[in-house]
Formats: structure tokens, sequence, C-alpha cells
């Protein structure tokens, strides 16, 4: 079966370790803020030794998601190298986006409700508040399709029509958003959610209203990103999300799920 587990026998280090950790309090967060939809979406981060990179096991929702070992490592090539269980189809979108931007260290795919509703429209995506404005510009969309992103030549393609942008909308389909840092994508995914919800409520409302000018929403976007602030609500959301565990929530459950 395409995509079983591969090697078991790859050194895996502990820094490397640490950083999947990571992402996968990173992947139940977005869970907690809307972009969990099932077992759909996925989120990826660069090998740090250059080998592919490391994908969200399949079968298993972003709330599901514990430690380093929901995650299989993949070629550029979307062989599995290691993990168990079968392997996303949609990799390509992954390894298109890292083979064009050396820059990008995490990806994510996800279905989010009005990230996904926006998707259908025609209109940009302009800033009605804050939360718009961690883009610079309009994040672009991809048209080519709604379809899964299963072939290599997708993925680049889908790569190119990002840019050099950190989020994009599938059309009829979905969001992508990235980063250089785990937190920097959780960020940009939860600010682009906001964003879609936002202007949804504006063009419903039957208000006139504005948005800010080029230069004004350029210095907004210089100031609204900075590193600082990006690990600071990354910390925010995390201890709103210990606080939410707690309480307990049917999406985020306590015990892990086997691999299927």
């Amino acid at each position: 079966m395409e995509g079983m587990a591969g090697s078991t026998t790859i050194a895996v280090a502990d820094g490397l370790k640490a950083e999947l950790d990571k992402l996968a309090l990173a992947s139940r967060i977005l869970e907690m803020e809307g972009h969990g939809s099932r077992t759909l979406g996925h989120v990826a981060l660069r090998d740090s030794e250059g080998r592919g990179l490391w994908i969200k096991r399949w079968g298993i929702t972003f709330g599901e998601m514990f430690d380093w070992t929901d995650f299989q490592l993949i070629g550029f090539d979307g062989k599995l190298i290691y993990g168990d269980g079968k392997r996303h189809g949609e990799w390509p979108i992954h390894t298109g986006i890292m083979k064009r931007r050396p820059d990008i260290n995490v990806t994510a795919h996800t279905h989010p409700t009005y990230g996904r509703i926006f998707s259908a429209a025609d209109e940009p995506l302009l800033p009605v508040s804050n939360a718009g404005s961690y883009f610079e510009t309009p994040p672009p969309r991809f048209t080519r399709t709604s379809e899964l992103i299963r072939k290599a030549e997708e993925g680049d393609e889908l790569a190119e029509v990002l840019g050099s942008h950190l989020a994009m909308f599938m059309r009829n389909h979905g969001v992508v958003f990235c980063g250089d840092s785990i937190a920097k994508m959780t960020i940009i995914g939860i600010h682009l959610e906001e964003a879609c919800r936002e202007m949804l409520i504006m063009k419903s409302s039957g208000l006139k209203w504005s948005w800010p000018g080029e230069a004004e929403q350029a210095r907004k976007f210089r100031g609204i990103g900075q590193p600082k602030n990006v690990e600071s609500f990354f910390e925010y959301f995390a201890r709103k999300l210990a606080a939410t565990q707690a309480i307990g929530d049917p999406a985020l459950p306590a015990a892990r799920r086997a691999p299927a």
C-alpha cells in the first residue's frame, strides 16, 4: 500500500524532536482556533538535515496530535522515509513550497470555515482590522483546480502562485499558510481566518466601509508581524489551549489514537 511505514532506524535528533513537539502543539492550537475539519488538513516542517520534510501522519485530526511521533518524514519526491501508517496524498503542496522558498520552514494546508468560503470569492481579501494587516498585499488564489493537489507539478504551480506571500487561497477548497518558524505559521493562519471572517461580515452588512491605503497598510504590516509579537501571541494561544484542555473539549482528546 502506498505510503506504508518506511525505515525505523533513522536518527532523530533531540532538537528536531522538540521542534516537532512544538508543531504538534501548534496543530492543536489550530484545531482550537477553527482550522480543524475532521481528519483533513496537514502541517509540515522542513527536515533540519536536508532529508525532506516531516508531515502530519494520515488519519488523525489536528486536535489528535501530541508529539513528534505524529509525523512522518518524506523526501521531496514524496517517498516515505520514516514513520507509521499511510501518507497524506497532498504532500506536493508542502514540497512545492519548500523547494521554491528556502526561507520557509513550516507549511500548513487547512479547511477553516471562513477561509473556505472566502476561497470561492473573486474579490481580494482586504484589511477590515489589524488581523488583515498581517498581509502586506491580498493573499493570492490558486485557481487551476479545486481538487486535491496530488501531483508534484501541481504543487510546483501552487508554490509559484504563492510567490513571496505567506498565505494563499485554494479556490473552492481551503487555505495555505506558512512561515520561517512554527510560531509565525500559526499566527499567520489564525489571523487569516480572522481576517476572512471580518470581511465576510462586513460585506454582508451592507454598510459602506473603507480600508487602509497602501502606505498605511505597509507601515502596519511591518510593525504587526515583528518576531517578538509573533512569539508572544503564540505563547498566549498555548496558554489558552492548556485552559481549554483542562475544561475538556471533544476536539482536543487526552488520549492518542493508534496509527491507521
